[in-house]
């Protein structure tokens, strides 16, 4: 038994590629609902986000790979000088898990009596192995607000492990799993994320987080949880689970007040996987949103279910502030996408949406997977070509990743498709990580890179008076650069 009155959550600092830089600092929302909770039972708590606390600061870790975010000497400061009960550290991406594992081994370090836990997608569906570091004390699974409060109960000594939920831990030497039960329904009885906690301005005015930005000061927000759809390449389900889950429209608007009265937001990112799933519900938030005149622009940076979409409540949504649309097509094909990703879409649906949304002056993104195993290149070839023909503004392709947890990557495993020498540093959207007997990696890859270049070259070709501008530009700032692309992108057409 252990008296828990001070605990310290840990985003951890990112690698990426030196070339891409593609970390994107947000408001960590989740840790921020957890912090909440625990403040709620009289907890002190507080907040570090590496990934804020030092934008700035970039390590070399490999050929070509960087770490982005405060030090581990800074995080280990904070932690003697804060002198937590337990961390917590939030790990979301498997290829992110080598700087929560640094941490745990930093805690441990500083006093081996702080209590660790580790959360977020890839402990989730990777509890036992997240557990054989025995730096690590508990794994919280999935949604993680009832779950940490159970857990604190535990370690106190007032809640048998038996009646926990969602957490792994260790017993007489061996790794126990309380296998995650419930979710939480009624989603109005859970406060507010903690804001109070993150240092609000630091996030303020960023060029990217989570996709361009229009205004200064921006927060992300979620109204809903749960997916029931069954694409093969997510692993979503595991960490929400399958069933829909929603907060009531008065209760969002209440936060989306607060955000603006309190912090100054001008911009919303509305982060649900869902967020038009249950009609109804969304025209009532959007009806409340003008209403109410919250004057709020907003966009839906993890996209929306095209098959949940009207022309009526698209309109609403742009009355409502909606200043882009992006829509998870995932593939041009709709063999593969009935059969390969399992997604119920109709292609010429997403095309009519697309009309109409442009027609109104709204923008629209779609997102696409390439090299699905099921898949031939000509298949790929479709998903450019029909994101060139339906006209949308933005078009951000992945190559399909073989996240542990999803059917894509049991599929792989089963079928040898991920090659000897895979590890989770692997698993980013570009890696082709996948081999089939149709294709390779390296082929894909090429695909890739050459649908980008027709992609580019479609979209300009389309809009001469930009071309001329930007290769004007280009060419007297950097005439041996701009005939150097030139070369290239004639090139990639050409191939």
């Amino acid at each position: 038994m252990k008296a828990i009155r001070k605990v310290l959550l840990i985003t951890p600092p990112a690698i990426t590629f030196k070339s891409l830089r593609d970390i994107n600092p947000v408001p960590p929302l989740g840790l921020a609902y957890i912090a909440a909770v625990l403040e709620r039972r009289g907890l002190e708590v507080e907040i570090f986000d590496s990934l804020i606390e030092d934008t700035e600061r970039v390590e070399d870790v490999g050929p070509g790979i960087i770490r982005i975010g405060a030090s581990f000497s800074a995080i280990k400061d904070k932690i003697e000088k804060f002198a937590p009960d337990m961390v917590g550290v939030s790990n979301l991406f498997s290829r992110q898990a080598v700087n929560a594992h640094e941490i745990y081994r930093i805690v441990k370090s500083v006093n081996p009596g702080i209590v660790v836990v580790a959360g977020g997608a890839h402990p989730t569906v990777m509890a036992e192995t997240v557990m054989k570091d025995e730096n690590v004390d508990f794994v919280v699974m999935g949604e993680g607000e009832d779950a940490i409060a159970g857990l604190v109960d535990h370690i106190e000594g007032r809640k048998e492990s038996t009646l926990l939920d969602g957490i792994v831990f260790r017993k007489n030497g061996e790794t126990r799993v309380v296998p995650k039960k419930s979710f939480i329904e009624d989603l109005d009885s859970i406060p507010f994320p903690a804001r109070h906690l993150l240092k609000m301005e630091r996030y303020f005015g960023l060029k990217q987080s989570h996709g361009e930005r229009q205004s200064m000061r921006f927060s992300p927000i979620v109204t809903s949880r749960g997916c029931p759809m069954g694409c093969t390449f997510c692993t979503a389900h595991h960490v929400w689970g399958r069933l829909f889950r929603a907060r009531s429209p008065e209760n969002v608007i209440k936060e989306m007040e607060e955000l603006k009265s309190k912090y100054g937001v001008e911009e919303l990112l509305i982060e649900d996987d869902n967020l038009t799933l249950d009609t109804k519900r969304a025209e009532k938030i959007f009806d409340l949103m003008i209403e109410r005149k919250l004057g709020l622009k907003w966009d839906t940076p993890n996209g929306v279910a095209a098959f949940t979409l009207t022309n009526d409540l698209v309109k609403k949504m742009k009355d409502a502030g909606c200043y882009k649309m992006n829509i998870a097509v995932e593939s041009g094909n709709k063999d593969i996408l009935k059969n390969v990703i399992k997604k119920p879409l109709d292609l010429e649906k997403v095309r009519s949406l697309v009309d109409y949304a442009r027609s109104i002056g709204l923008r629209v993104g779609i997102f696409l997977i390439i090299g699905m195993p099921g898949e031939t290149l000509k298949n790929m070839w479709e998903s450019y070509r029909f994101a060139d023909k339906i006209g949308a503004h933005d078009a951000f392709v992945s190559i399909a990743t073989p996240y542990p947890g999803s059917e894509l990557y049991k599929l792989c495993m089963d079928k040898g498709y991920i090659k000897e020498g895979f590890s989770l540093n692997n698993l980013y959207i570009t890696s082709a990580s996948i081999s089939t007997d149709a294709w390779s990696g390296e082929d894909v890859r090429n695909l890739f890179k050459k649908g980008y270049y027709y992609l580019q070259f479609h979209k300009l070709k389309k809009r001469p008076l930009l071309l001329m501008k930007l290769a004007l530009k280009n060419l007297f700032s950097d005439p041996a650069g701009f005939f150097n692309k030139a070369r290239s992108l004639c090139q990639n057409m050409k191939n």
